[in-house]
């Protein structure tokens, strides 16, 4: 082969490598579009259609961030499939290495299978985003991974720091509760458990959980009231809490 063929030859090969499908400004329209309807098919509970939408998304543009971390977060919480959803949330990270809330839910992620030193890392590297809105949730993750590590002091200091910035973070007040109850100081337990119910009125679980800690310190009728509550806010998907809360008042 001659030298001349030879440079051509490399010139058609690298250009072959190279020749991935680059979306049109239609289909990168069309990604955002079905990406939109994905996102208000879940707000509407459609789990199912939603993903059906992101999933159409990435057929358009398989570059598209947003989407991937869609898909992830379902693939995650809705149908538990999470070595596909750690991949959703990796491809994101590598087309947007600043996009902290697919970081933040691979570390949710990485929390949830028990690989608390990687969920750690990853929180630190959102919380070092200072333009990220959710530092507050990454920070009360980082807590309670600290905490399910066995560090206590550094779970509460973080978890604190979470409610110092968003003081209406309901789950910061939950986690410190659960802490503060398993490790035996159920009077502050109590406390955090009454502010989550506070922040978050609507939510069964804040009263359940508030009247068990009630019951435990013998206040019968902040436990009675508690209960109530919970078997009045319980929805029609919560039955199974319902019925506990009614059983719990019943005993009282």
């Amino acid at each position: 082969m001659s030298r001349i063929t030879s440079s051509c030859f490399l010139a058609f090969a690298l250009a072959s490598a190279g020749c991935a499908h680059v979306p049109t400004e239609k289909e990168r329209r069309s990604s955002e579009i079905h990406y939109d309807l994905g996102i208000q098919a879940q707000q509407h509970g459609h789990v199912q259609d939603a993903l059906a939408e992101y999933q159409k998304a990435l057929e358009q543009n398989p570059d598209n961030p947003e989407a991937h971390n869609a898909v992830g977060l379902l693939l995650h919480l809705s149908f538990r499939r999470l070595d596909e959803a750690s991949s959703h949330y990796e491809q994101a990270l590598k087309l947007r290495p600043s996009f902290s809330d697919a970081r933040t839910n691979l570390g949710n992620l990485r929390l949830d299978q028990g690989r608390y030193d990687d969920a750690i890392k990853l929180y630190e590297e959102s919380l070092n985003d200072m333009q990220y809105r959710y530092g507050f949730s990454a920070q009360n993750n980082m807590g309670w991974a600290l905490y399910k590590k066995g560090d206590t002091v550094n779970a509460l200091q973080n978890i604190k720091a979470a409610i110092t910035t968003n003081p209406e973070f309901c789950l910061g007040y939950k986690n410190l509760g659960i802490i503060y109850d398993e490790t035996g100081k159920t009077e502050e337990a109590c406390r955090q458990f009454a502010h989550y119910r506070e922040k978050c009125p609507d939510v069964a679980e804040a009263y359940h959980r508030e009247g068990v800690c009630q019951a435990k310190l013998g206040r019968v009728d902040e436990a009675k009231a508690a209960f109530a509550g919970c078997e009045s806010k319980a929805q029609p998907n919560e039955q199974v809490l319902k019925d506990d809360c009614r059983s719990l008042l019943d005993h009282l």
